[in-house]
Parts: C-alpha cells; sequence; structure tokens
C-alpha cells in the first residue's frame, strides 16, 4: 500500500492502518476444529466469521438504544467501532491478538470495501436524475450557496492562519480537500438519512434531496477532472498523459453508449414488466458494477467513480433498482456495509494522551467553519426565498447530515498518508457527532404534518350544495378502481353541480432514492405495455367522457411513489394544494367472495390520513360493489338504492351532506334514518341544535322529490339501534354513515351505541361503520364511512388517540 511507500521514504507521524505486512501461512483458512488440536481463530474463515458476528450483534444491540434517542445507524456502527478498538475493549493487546490481528482487519476491510463499491453502484441505480431537469429554484440556491459559503470561509481562513498551524497541517492538502467535501452534501447519504427519519416525501426532504443531487453529481464530474488533472500532471510523457485520458474517456464512451443501451435492454425488452430481474441478468449487472471499479482503480482514478458513473447510466426504479434493493440491498450491503463502518471506528484511537490538543483545535476549527458556513448559507438562501427560519433551518441539519461517503473520503486520505492516525480520529469523530446532533434536532423542530393540522378545514357541510366537489380518490391497486368508479358515478355530478377528480396513484417507493409526486404522463417505456398507472388513469378518463352533461366531471390524475410508514404526507399535500372537500381512500381489506385479504400497510396510511387530513375523510369498504364493472352509467349503476345512517354529531352532517348530492343524477334512491332515543331529552348543545337544522333544510330541499325518503326510527339502547341496522341493512346496496356517530360529547348518540364499540376491530371506520364490516353484515352491501376534519389541532389530538386505540 502506500502507506508502506511512505515509510519507506522516511514518514515518522503515525498511520491509520498497520505499515508491516501481514504474513502467515497461505494454508491457515479452514479449521479442522479443536477437538484436533486447532486453534479456530488462527484460520482466516473461523475468525471472519466470528469478527462479521461480533459487529453485527453488537450494532443491533446498541441501535435498540440508540434509535430511542433519534440516532441514526451510522451513529449506531460508528460507535461500535470505536467500542471494539483501542479506545475502549481494544486496549487490551490479548483482545486486538485474538479478534482484531492485521492480517484479520485486512480480510475484512476486503470484503467490506466490496460492499462499499456495491452500496455506490446500487445508490447510484436508484438516484432519479429527472429530479435536475427543472429544480426549484430553492433548490438550487439552497444547494449551490451551501456549497459556496462554507469554501468562502474556511480557505481564506485557512491561508490566512497557515503559517501558524502544526507542521503535519501547514504542508498538507488535508484543511483544502476537507473544505471541499464538508461543502457538498452527499446524495447518498440525505436519501438514507431521510428515509429513516421518514421525511423522503416532505417538501423539504425533497428540496434537500433536490439540493444534495445538485452538489454531488458537480462534485463526482469535478472529482474525475481533478483526478485526471493530477496524473496528467505526474505523466512522464505526452505518450503517458494521452493513454490516461483516452482510457477515462474510453470508459465514459463504454458507460454512455454501450452499457447504458444494455441496461435499458435487459429492463425493458428481457425483462417481464412487473417483474424483477432473472438470475442470469441479475449476475451480470453486479460483475459490471465490479469490473467499473477494477477499471477505474487499474486506470488510476478512484474506485468509487466507476461504480457510481455506470449506476446514473442505468435505469432506476423496475426492475434493476427493484432488484438491486430485493436481492443485494438487503443481504449483502446490509450485511457487510455495518462492518466498513465500525472498522472506521475501530480505527479511531482517543485513548492516546500524548495526542496534542493543538493539533486537535486546529483540524476542529477548520470543521467547525465549515459546519458553520454550509448552516448560514443554507439558511441564507431559504430565507431569501421566504421559508419560515425553522424550516430554513432544518433543512440546513439536513444537508450536514454525514455518512458513509465522508468516512469512505476521510479512510482515503488515511491511505494516502494525507491524514495521520491523529487527524483521522478527529474527523471521524467530528462525523459522528455532526450526525448525532442533526438527526435529533430535526425530528424535534420539524413536523410535516403540522401544516395539515394547522390549515382551514374544507368540508362538505359548509359549502354550497351545488358548488364544485373536488374529491382526491386515492388507489394503491388496480383493484381499487373499479368500486370507486361507481361510488363517484353515483354521486350526482352534473354541470349545475360538478365533480372535480384528483385520481391519485399510490405505490411503494421500491428501486428508487427520492420519493415521487408528479402529475401523470403516459409510461414512454416497457415496450408500449400501459403501466398500472396508464390503466387506472384510463378507466377515470373513460367516467369522465361518459357523463351525459359535458364538464360534470373533470380528471387530474396523479402518481406517487413513497415508503409506506410516510405515505400519508403525499395525500394531505395533494389534498392541500389542490383545495380538496374529500379524500375518499379505499379500505385496507378485500374479498373476491371466496377469502378476504388485508393488507396492514394500507390500514396504516389510512389512520395516518384520518388524522393528518386538512379535509372531510371518507373510507369506501367494497363488499361486492362494482362486480368487475370498469365505470358504470346512471343507467345501469349498481348503486341504486342508498341508506344513511344519521346519529348526530359533525361526521353524520358530513355525511349527509355527501349523500344529498346523490338522488340530483336521477338514478339513486337515498333513504335517510334518524335514530332518536326514547325519552330523550335533548341538552340543547350546539351540535344538536345544527343537526335539527341540518335535517330540517335537507328534507325541505327533497321533500318533493320521491327519490328520497326520510325514517325516523326510536330505539331503547344501543342493542336496538343495533336491531333496527340489522334488519334495514340487506335491503340497501350501499350504506353511508358517519365515523364519530357515538361520540362521548354528544350524550343522545352515544347512548345510541353505547357497548357496541367493546369489541371494535376496526376503529377507524368508527362504530357503525365497524360493525356494518363485520362478517355479520358483509354480505353485498358497501359501507361509505365520513368523518369530518375537526377545526382545531386540540381536536386533532384527540382524534388521534382514538384512531390509535
Amino acid at each position: 500500500m502506500s502507506a508502506v511507500a511512505n515509510l519507506s521514504a522516511g514518514a515518522v507521524e503515525p498511520t491509520v492502518k498497520p505499515l508491516a505486512a501481514a504474513c502467515y501461512d497461505n494454508n491457515l483458512v479452514n479449521s479442522q476444529g479443536m477437538f484436533l488440536g486447532d486453534q479456530p481463530l488462527r484460520f482466516a474463515l473461523p475468525l471472519l466469521l466470528v469478527q462479521v458476528s461480533v459487529i453485527l450483534v453488537l450494532s443491533a444491540a446498541a441501535h435498540v438504544v440508540l434509535r430511542r434517542l433519534g440516532q441514526s445507524r451510522f451513529v449506531t456502527h460508528m460507535l461500535v467501532g470505536v467500542f471494539l478498538g483501542p479506545t475502549v475493549l481494544g486496549r487490551s493487546e490479548s483482545f486486538r491478538g485474538v479478534l482484531f490481528s492485521e492480517r484479520g482487519t485486512y480480510i475484512l476491510e476486503s470484503v467490506s470495501l466490496v460492499a462499499l463499491i456495491l452500496f455506490l453502484f446500487s445508490m447510484g441505480v436508484k438516484t432519479d436524475l429527472s429530479l435536475l431537469r427543472r429544480p426549484s429554484g430553492r433548490a438550487v440556491a439552497v444547494g449551490i450557496t451551501g456549497a459556496l459559503v462554507p469554501l468562502a470561509v474556511t480557505l481564506p481562513v485557512f491561508h490566512a492562519l497557515q503559517p501558524s498551524l502544526p507542521e503535519d497541517l501547514r504542508g498538507s492538502s488535508l484543511v483544502t480537500e476537507l473544505a471541499v467535501r464538508l461543502s457538498l452534501s452527499s446524495f447518498p447519504v440525505i436519501a438514507d438519512a431521510l428515509s429513516d427519519l421518514d421525511l423522503l416525501n416532505t417538501d423539504l426532504g425533497r428540496i434537500a434531496l433536490t439540493a444534495s443531487l445538485i452538489t454531488d453529481v458537480t462534485s463526482w464530474f469535478l472529482r474525475a477532472c481533478s483526478a485526471a488533472v493530477f496524473l496528467v500532471s505526474e505523466a512522464k510523457s505526452p505518450a503517458f498523459t494521452a493513454q490516461i485520458l483516452a482510457s477515462f474517456v474510453a470508459f465514459v464512451l463504454f458507460v454512455g453508449f454501450v452499457a447504458r443501451p444494455a441496461g435499458r435492454y435487459i429492463a425493458y425488452k428481457r425483462t417481464p414488466a412487473g417483474s424483477l430481474l432473472s438470475e442470469g441478468s441479475f449476475v451480470v449487472v453486479v460483475i459490471a458494477a465490479l469490473l467499473s471499479a477494477l477499471v477505474t482503480d487499474a486506470i488510476g482514478f478512484k474506485y468509487m467513480i466507476g461504480p457510481m458513473m455506470l449506476g446514473l447510466a442505468l435505469p432506476g426504479g423496475m426492475p434493476i433498482g427493484a432488484t438491486m434493493t430485493e436481492r443485494l440491498d438487503s443481504f449483502f450491503i446490509a450485511l457487510f456495509l455495518p462492518v466498513y463502518m465500525a472498522l472506521s471506528g475501530y480505527r479511531t484511537d482517543l485513548s492516546k494522551p500524548e495526542a496534542s490538543t493543538e493539533k486537535w483545535c486546529a483540524l476542529e476549527l477548520f470543521v467547525a467553519l465549515c459546519v458553520s458556513g454550509k448552516l448560514v448559507g443554507c439558511v441564507a438562501a431559504g430565507l431569501f426565498f421566504a421559508m419560515p427560519f425553522r424550516d430554513a433551518a432544518v433543512l440546513a441539519l439536513m444537508l450536514n447530515i454525514r455518512g458513509i461517503v465522508e468516512v469512505a473520503a476521510i479512510n482515503n486520505w488515511g491511505d494516502t498518508m494525507k491524514a495521520t492516525a491523529e487527524h483521522y480520529s478527529t474527523l471521524t469523530l467530528s462525523m459522528v457527532l455532526i450526525t448525532a446532533v442533526s438527526t435529533p434536532l430535526i425530528k424535534l423542530l420539524y413536523d410535516p404534518s403540522g401544516q395539515f393540522v394547522k390549515a382551514k378545514r374544507r368540508t362538505l357541510e359548509d359549502a354550497r350544495p351545488s358548488a364544485d366537489l373536488r374529491v382526491l380518490t386515492c388507489l394503491y391497486s388496480e383493484d381499487h378502481a373499479a368500486p370507486l368508479i361507481d361510488l363517484l358515478e353515483a354521486s350526482g355530478a352534473s354541470r349545475d353541480s360538478p365533480v372535480s377528480l384528483i385520481v391519485l396513484h399510490l405505490t411503494e417507493l421500491v428501486g428508487r432514492a427520492a420519493s415521487v409526486l408528479k402529475p401523470h404522463r403516459k409510461s414512454s417505456s416497457g415496450g408500449g405495455n400501459p403501466t398500472p398507472s396508464d390503466r387506472i388513469v384510463n378507466a377515470f378518463r373513460y367516467l369522465e367522457q361518459q357523463q351525459a352533461s359535458p364538464g360534470a366531471i373533470t380528471v387530474s390524475p396523479y402518481v406517487a411513489q413513497a415508503p409506506y410508514s410516510s405515505m400519508h404526507h403525499d395525500v394531505c399535500s395533494l389534498a392541500h394544494s389542490r383545495k380538496a372537500n374529500l379524500i375518499l381512500l379505499p379500505f385496507h381489506k378485500s374479498s373476491d367472495g371466496a377469502r378476504s385479504t388485508a393488507n396492514n400497510a394500507i390500514r396504516s396510511i389510512n389512520r395516518a390520513v384520518l388524522q393528518y387530513a386538512p379535509c372531510s375523510v371518507a373510507i369506501l369498504v367494497d363488499h361486492g360493489l362494482a362486480a368487475g364493472s370498469a365505470c358504470a352509467t346512471s343507467a345501469n349503476s349498481l348503486l341504486q338504492r342508498v341508506a344513511l345512517y344519521f346519529l348526530g354529531g359533525p361526521d353524520d352532517r358530513e355525511a349527509l351532506a355527501y349523500a344529498a348530492r346523490m338522488p340530483e343524477a336521477g338514478g339513486v334512491s337515498l333513504t335517510v334514518v334518524r335514530f332518536k332515543l326514547r325519552n330523550w331529552v335533548g341538552m340543547g348543545g350546539r351540535d344538536e341544535v345544527r343537526d335539527e337544522e341540518v335535517l330540517h333544510d335537507f328534507w325541505t330541499r327533497h321533500r318533493d322529490n320521491e327519490r328520497v325518503v326520510y325514517v325516523e326510527k326510536t330505539v331503547e339502547d344501543a342493542e336496538g339501534t343495533a336491531s333496527v341496522v340489522r334488519s334495514m341493512s340487506e335491503k340497501f346496496d350501499l350504506l353511508i354513515v358517519g365515523r364519530r356517530g357515538g361520540d362521548d360529547d354528544l350524550e343522545g348518540s352515544a347512548a345510541l351505541t353505547s357497548g357496541l364499540s367493546d369489541w371494535s376491530e376496526f376503529p377507524e371506520l368508527g362504530v357503525l361503520g365497524d360493525m356494518l364490516s363485520s362478517a355479520e353484515f358483509a354480505s353485498k352491501v358497501s359501507i361509505l364511512v365520513i368523518q369530518q376534519q375537526p377545526s382545531r389541532s386540540a381536536a386533532a389530538a384527540g382524534r388521534a388517540s382514538s384512531i390509535n386505540d
């Protein structure tokens, strides 16, 4: 290694890695067992297995504790390495000699470097360069300003103080390279951190990803150019210079004009739509990634450049990106990348009492200047674009997160003797501290759902009966399209009472690093085969075209790809920006008549939307509503008999406001069943008065409509309510109920359902909705449960507790 060469040249500074070659018998690979006299840990394979196991077990145990403090896995792995290193356990010579001898760490590091290469390749594949086509002004300003300000602050200070700095920093390029590295934000690191924080698809998360991608792509390009300049400057002849440039240009041309078309051919021609790569294609792609690192390393460039360039050239998403996530990230990278970070922490030595305070303070000064300069630059750019100060500060913290890319750079400085062991320890500890402080602060300062809780509520109850009904219809799969379309067809759309549909197809983020929320565009890849999003949008376009009155229904399609854990951000954000009155969600359970299946991820999303939505929310429980129809018309609609059970309260009034639109279409008959408690004397509360006003207005408007029936049922208690519901429900095609039909603040309606929620299976459906969705009622009657969002955040907090019970 280069360290050995420097030793022969007379280097005296302590190095990061051992300088002496580890000599051992090449046959010491497999042990014959301790019962035959062998010591297993003297052999390469048993030692490797023990090292990996120790690191992974300690990392898993430590992360259980540290994640509760808001710490990332990067911090956990690095601290485990420090714990195993000479700072703590490694003080023992016998411990180091048995578990982490020089020959053992060389083998471990070689395997972990392969994991680093494949990680960079996988992140390159999952990087969406389309983010750079039309980046927002805020992202460009934050990215550029956040990179230039720390350089503008650090480099002049370095040149001014250079004569007084310690000798190992005075004549070294370490400070300059450190300033360049810390002025940038690594896209793989930011994407991984935001994914752990469930912030990928938030407003600030998208700005941070785009800003980091702008600086990262620029830095990779400049890094390649600087490496070329360095090699050319070291060339001994023009012919040697020509060979260097020709080799790199040939590699770039190969990636652009051979590897990229071959990758697209494998992805779109040889792989069926919706499938992962075949085993043979997967092996070819992985071999190409390893060879790209070999080629760039062989021609004198860093091994990290090749995998990143190749990854960026290949198409992300399905199937290549998804295959990398499924087969590579979840096993090999997840197994050995923590080892790489733990080894970096292992080489961090904080135990030496002779460490120079002057050297430590000098290096930390430049680290602090870089970090504070980046914070100031990002905040200033955010404030220039009228961002709230807190959001600008959070964005600056996001872009200051450090991780494996920075550690790889520090390791490279150690390998090339730019950083001594003391420098190495100082820098790695600094990276850990920066990230350890940033991630908890981001969690503390940024609540992406807060903007929806504070937003003005839009309800159907407060809207004019003939006003434009703006419905955000969410679908997780093609199977959800038919029942939702039939419901919307029966929703009373006309030219005088139009319905604006915002159709959102939600899919899990797989094979990409950045989330997506954008208007739908017909897919131009995949050999002309329509994607699931294309087919969903086509069905809703057909609904739009089949309306008797032009303009009765207008469709605006969107697609979103995000992790399930934060997918509700996209739903609420789109509802807020498009000023929707109602969010329409499919239930998480579906049935084909023979069996039912449940998707708990969808249930979690629905519950989060109920908690944070800026408008009313409805969940459709489909029990054979569509029966395979793609788009019903008013003449053959499967929804001809609809009943509304009205117990009282805001949710029931919201349900009545929606149901009142249905008879206007002429093809739906509506029965409103009002439940009253016998011998109940109302308390005259605001909700009770409002209930009477709404019912009176409804009946006044529809008393002459023969398709509208109003019925009052007087019951003794909750058992009477259940009996009436049980006897009447089979007469209808759809039942509409309010989710909060039994709120404690409405004593009358609470008594109507008291005790019915004791065995509640799905609290998100409310008391009646849960009862109607049970096996006793689940015949061919579908249920629509509607919730009116409260106008105050305190009410939202109460609603959240009831949803999560």
